[in-house]
C-alpha cells in the first residue's frame, strides 16, 4: 500500500483514469453535500489559503500509473468531475479546453473524444458520460423518466448540475477561471493504492470498522464479489445480479430488507452486525450467484409484501391492517412462507393468522423478545418443511384468546394500538369487497367526556361509571382533522354537530350510528362496547 498527497491536478491528469468497480455502490451524494464542498473550497479560495484539503482517493492500482479502481472516494471524484464538466462550459478557450482535458479529452488533431478519466459503473456510465462530460443538455423528457423510474443515482447527478450551475451563475469568466485554477492547484487528496483485490477486501473492513460511510449492503456485497477471487469474467455477471436487487428495492431501503430476509432464514435475534451475520449464509451457499439468486427471488416477495400485491381482498385487508403496526417483526415469517409456501395452507389463511397472533400479542403488550418466539417457531417450522397443520398449531400455540378478549374489553385509549385496532374494526364493518383508506389526521375523541363539567353529562353518569366506560372501546369515535379541544367537554348535541362536520371529510362507519343517537346513555354506550368487542373476537380470536 502506498499512500501520497496529490493535488486535484495530479490525480485528473490525462495519464490516469479510473473506474467505479462493481462491488461499489452508485453515485449517491446529494445537493446539499455538493454546495458544502463548493462553499468550503469558495471560503478557501477566498482566504487565499495555501492548501485545503477534502479526503483520501483509496485505489487499487490495475495499469501502473494509468488505470484505478476507486475503493473509497468516489463521491467526492465524481462530483469534481460534475464541477470541472460544468466550468469548463462555463469559460472561453483556452481554459475550455484545459478543463476539458481533465475530466473527457478530446484529440487535437480530430477533435474526437477519447477515454473519459472516470467511467461509473455500467448503468450510470451512458447518462454521466453524455450529459455531464460531453455537456449535452438534458432533455425534460430524460428528467421525467428519471423522476418516474426513481433513479436514484441519475436524480442525484441532475440535482448537483442544478446546484453547481446556480452557483456558477453568481461568478463572472475571470473569476470562475481562477476558482478553477484554485480547485486544481490548491486542492489536495491522500492518493492511496492498493496492488489487489484481497488488499482492497481487508481496506473495505478496515474503513468501515473506523466508522467511514460504509452501508451493510456494500459489505456484503463486497462479501459476494471477494468469493469470486478476482475471477474478472464473472464481476460483470454477479454485478448483473445485484443491480437487479438494488433495482428492485431501491439503494435506500436495500439494508432494511437484507434485515428481514436475514431473520427470514436465520430465526435467532441479530448478535452481530447486518453484514457479519450474513457471512456465514454467502459462505454456505454454493455459490455467490445462487446466493444473489434466493435474495432477488425473496425480494420480489418482499415487495409484494410493501405493495400489498395480494389476490385475495381478504389478505389485502390483513396485510393494511398489518402495516398500521408500531413495528415490522411480522414481515420475517411472512417473507419465510411466501419463499417457500407450506403445501396445504393457502396463502390467505397463513396471512389470516398471522394477523390475529400479532395483533394479539400487541394488545397483550407483550415484550419484543416475547413476540419474537411465535415468529421465530413459525420459521423454523416452515424452513424445516413442517406440514400446514404443524404451522397451525404454533399459532394456536402461541395465542391467548381469553387475556386478548379481556384486554380488548378493558380500555384501550392511550395504548398504542388503540387507532390501528379502531380503524381495522373500521374496516370490518364492511364486507370485503370495500377497500378503504385513510389518509390524513385522525383522531380519537371520547363521547362521554373526560371530565364531567357539563349538567348534561353529570345527570347521566356517576364518577364510577365514568371511570369505568371513559377509555373503553364502546365511548371511542374516530374523527377527521385536528381535534377540538375547545369542544371535547360539551353536551352530546353539541359534540354530534362536531363530529357530522368531521365526518363530511372522512366518513368512519362506526362513528356515525353516534350521530343517529338522541342521547348518550349507559344502555347505548354498553351496547356498542359489547359489539366492538365482539367484532374483535371475530378478527382476532385464533382458537375458533
Amino acid at each position: 500500500m502506498e499512500a501520497a498527497e496529490r493535488t486535484i491536478s495530479q490525480i485528473l491528469t490525462e495519464q490516469i483514469r479510473y473506474e467505479i468497480p462493481a462491488y461499489q455502490r452508485p453515485y449517491s451524494w446529494e445537493k446539499g453535500n455538493v454546495e458544502q464542498l463548493l462553499d468550503d473550497v469558495w471560503e478557501a479560495y477566498e482566504a487565499n489559503d495555501a492548501e485545503y484539503f477534502i479526503g483520501s482517493l483509496i485505489t487499487i492500482e490495475r495499469e501502473k500509473g494509468r488505470l484505478y479502481d476507486v475503493v473509497d472516494g468516489q463521491q467526492r471524484l465524481t462530483t469534481l468531475n460534475l464541477i470541472f464538466s460544468r466550468l469548463r462550459d462555463a469559460v472561453d478557450e483556452p481554459a475550455k479546453s484545459e478543463l476539458g482535458r481533465r475530466v473527457l479529452p478530446r484529440n487535437a488533431l480530430t477533435g474526437e473524444e477519447e477515454t473519459p478519466r472516470l467511467t461509473l459503473r455500467q448503468r450510470d456510465q451512458g447518462f454521466f458520460r453524455r450529459y455531464v462530460l460531453a455537456g449535452e443538455a438534458i432533455p425534460k423528457a430524460v428528467v421525467d423518466d428519471i423522476a418516474k423510474e426513481q433513479d436514484a443515482p441519475k436524480q442525484r447527478i441532475v440535482e448537483n448540475l442544478e446546484a453547481i450551475n446556480a452557483f456558477i451563475a453568481q461568478h463572472d469568466q475571470k473569476t470562475l477561471k481562477l476558482f478553477a485554477n484554485y480547485l486544481l492547484s490548491k486542492v489536495y487528496v491522500v492518493f492511496v493504492t492498493t496492488a489487489s483485490w484481497q488488499s482492497a477486501y481487508r481496506l473495505f473492513n478496515v474503513l468501515n470498522a473506523r466508522g467511514m460511510a460504509l452501508s451493510n449492503a456494500d459489505l456484503i456485497k463486497n462479501m459476494l464479489f471477494a468469493q469470486l477471487g478476482g475471477n474478472a469474467a464473472r464481476s460483470s455477471d454477479l454485478d448483473d445480479a445485484w443491480l437487479e436487487l438494488e433495482e428492485q428495492i431501491g439503494i435506500e431501503r436495500l439494508d432494511q430488507f437484507l434485515a428481514h430476509h436475514r431473520s427470514s432464514v436465520i430465526a435467532i435475534k441479530a448478535r452481530k452486525s447486518l453484514h457479519e451475520e450474513f457471512e456465514p449464509l454467502i459462505g454456505a451457499a454454493s455459490s455467490p450467484f445462487a446466493f444473489l439468486d434466493e435474495l432477488n427471488t425473496s425480494a420480489r416477495n418482499y415487495l409484494r409484501i410493501q405493495r400489498n400485491a395480494f389476490e385475495a381482498p381478504a389478505a389485502r385487508r390483513a396485510i393494511r391492517s398489518l402495516q398500521r403496526l408500531a413495528f415490522e417483526e411480522w414481515i420475517p415469517p411472512l417473507l419465510a412462507y411466501l419463499n417457500k409456501p407450506v403445501a396445504g395452507l393457502p396463502e390467505s389463511e397463513f396471512i389470516d393468522l398471522l394477523e390475529r397472533i400479532t395483533y394479539q400479542n400487541w394488545i397483550r403488550r407483550l415484550a419484543f423478545t416475547a413476540r419474537l418466539t411465535a415468529y421465530f417457531q413459525l420459521i423454523t417450522a416452515i424452513r424445516a418443511g413442517k406440514t400446514a397443520d404443524d404451522i397451525r398449531a404454533i399459532f394456536r400455540a402461541n395465542a391467548n384468546d381469553d387475556e386478548f378478549q379481556t384486554l380488548l374489553d378493558g380500555e384501550v385509549y392511550g395504548r398504542p394500538f388503540a387507532q390501528a385496532v379502531l380503524l381495522r374494526l373500521e374496516e370490518a364493518d364492511q364486507d370485503e369487497s370495500v377497500t378503504k383508506d385513510f389518509g390524513g389526521k385522525i383522531t380519537i375523541e371520547h363521547v362521554l367526556p373526560q371530565a364531567l363539567k357539563e349538567p348534561y353529562w353529570r345527570e347521566r353518569f356517576s364518577d364510577d361509571e365514568h371511570r369505568l366506560w371513559l377509555h373503553r372501546l364502546g365511548n371511542l369515535a374516530l374523527l377527521a382533522g385536528i381535534k377540538n379541544y375547545k369542544a371535547q367537554y360539551f353536551a352530546f348535541e353539541r359534540k354530534k354537530k362536531i363530529y357530522s362536520e368531521r365526518n363530511n371529510r372522512v366518513s368512519f362507519d362506526t362513528t356515525k350510528p353516534i350521530l343517529a343517537a338522541e342521547h348518550w346513555t349507559k344502555e347505548l354506550l354498553a351496547k356498542r362496547q359489547a359489539d366492538l368487542v365482539q367484532l374483535g373476537k371475530q378478527i382476532w380470536s385464533v382458537n375458533v
